[in-house]
């Protein structure tokens, strides 16, 4: 009834986030599998990370 959702995407493309060990901010721009592709450093970077590794950030 709409408690759950059943779309398990935690990030969603275009979405702020920081990598927790690492202490980047970067956006995401895709995703593959359950990797998501982050864009770090204004585009200089782009690495691949799982959704445990990374947290939104406003």
């Amino acid at each position: 009834m709409g408690f759950f959702n059943n779309n398990d995407d935690e990030f969603k493309v275009g979405d702020k986030v920081r990598v927790k060990y690492r202490g980047q901010e970067g956006y995401i721009i895709d995703k593959n599998d359950s990797l998501y592709m982050v864009s770090l450093d204004d585009g200089k970077y782009v690495d691949s990370y799982s959704a445990d590794q990374l947290e939104k950030c406003w």
